[in-house]
């Protein structure tokens, strides 16, 4: 999604024209978070510089494995048996990616307000726990308690999300620090509630360290969320709900009027403010909203694959969709394709230690990836610039 697209009923009011028309701060860091934002070229030269930074981070990637006296050949081929082998490997490469697609979902409706949530990993954390509060002591048909589960993971995410968005517009915090530093009181609050007398803890009926271990009993199996046969595959639902909500999103940013202000408010504050936005209200309601999502993300975490509260429940998970957002330069098409990408790595790392291959590497493959596609804009801006200037030269 770049720039503003004003809906066709809004494309004769001033506020568009006038949004055109803000000077916004200069300098290469401000013309780099543009590009970021849009593209930062033509089709053929991103592309172009897309394959070209792909190609060296793989390389960079089977050249390590190769030092390491692996050979590159077993590492891609575990990668694609292990993601797109079978029909099992994809199975498993949708459960990965549905939780990274909820998390950069929500987060790209906070980028697209201008603020810069980096607590999702925290967020997910919560949102586990507020699923684990609903299944671990509600008794009831899966069609209400899953739901349930759900709903109390969005507000535990969207409420832990919202208190940094509270600490900013109220008394001037960075959300940056904030939102980083609630992550690892989100992580002790987790593992306060699954250990000792905590309410959460398992008391004797988990499977490993039962009664001594940080942890919380097994989620029941009629709240486990379901796995229905669709197009000759197991397609968890996670994913679908997922998948449902990018693109519930995509629409609303793209098609709605709150969509259009949220653009807006990312855009310019001032004009926000001119056309009647606040920033303090929407802001805060864009950074609960990611929150909430990263939440959901935890639910499906809980119900769809841990099954059990631990330490690290969370997985890097928040850390991940925050990338893919990124990455995706806060486009949801390309977020749902990347989050793919994501889960195919994480299954297909799954293989790798059966031939004795460092799940390591797949990391650094990982990293080229969001290396790939961060690059380009930031190749392509200093070009442009290199060109601006000796062309003035050349006037001069």
């Amino acid at each position: 999604m770049s720039g503003l697209d004003v809906p066709e009923k809004t494309k004769e009011s001033s506020p568009a024209d006038r949004s055109r028309a803000v000077v916004r701060p200069g300098g290469l860091g401000a013309e780099l978070a543009a590009a970021l934002r849009a593209n930062a070229g033509s089709a053929a030269s991103q592309v172009g510089m897309f394959v070209l930074f792909l190609g060296i981070g793989l390389a960079v990637g089977l050249l390590l494995s190769w030092s390491t006296g692996h050979s590159p050949t077993v590492v891609l081929a575990d990668l694609l048996d292990g993601s797109f082998g079978n029909a099992m490997s994809i199975s498993y490469t949708l459960s990965f990616a549905a939780p990274l697609l909820l998390v950069a979902a929500g987060t790209v409706i906070c980028m697209q307000a201008g603020q810069f949530n980096i607590g999702q990993e925290g967020q997910v954390t919560l949102g586990a726990v507020g699923a684990g509060f609903v299944v671990f002591n509600i008794s009831g048909p899966a069609i209400v308690v899953i739901p349930l589960a759900f709903a109390a993971a969005a507000v535990a995410g969207g409420l832990w999300a919202g208190l940094v968005a509270l600490l900013k517009f109220t008394r001037g915090v960075n959300i940056v620090v904030s939102s980083l530093l609630f992550v690892f009181l989100a992580e002790q609050l987790m593992v306060w509630l699954i250990s000792g007398s905590g309410p959460l803890h398992d008391d004797g009926e988990g499977v490993l360290g039962a009664g001594t271990a940080s942890q919380s009993p097994t989620v029941p199996a009629g709240a486990e969320l379901p796995t229905p046969h669709l197009f000759g595959l197991d397609v968890p639902s996670g994913f679908l709900i997922a998948a449902v909500a990018a693109i519930v999103v995509a629409w609303v940013l793209r098609s709605t009027l709150v969509g259009y202000r949220l653009r807006i408010l990312g855009h310019s504050p001032v004009v926000a403010h001119t056309i009647g936005v606040s920033e303090s209200r929407l802001g805060s309601l864009a950074v609960a909203a990611s929150g909430a999502f990263a939440g959901a993300a935890g639910a499906v975490i809980l119900l769809g694959q841990s099954y059990q509260l631990h330490p690290g429940t969370a997985s890097s998970i928040g850390w991940n969709g925050l990338l893919i957002a990124l990455a995706a330069r806060t486009r949801i098409g390309v977020s749902a394709v990347l989050a793919i990408v994501f889960g195919a790595m994480i299954a297909g790392g799954g293989l790798l230690g059966s031939d004795n291959v460092p799940v390591d590497i797949v990391n650094v493959m990982t990293a080229s990836i969001v290396v790939a596609l961060l690059c380009p804009p930031v190749v392509l801006v200093a070009l442009r610039r290199r060109r601006q200037r000796r062309a003035a030269q050349v006037s001069s």
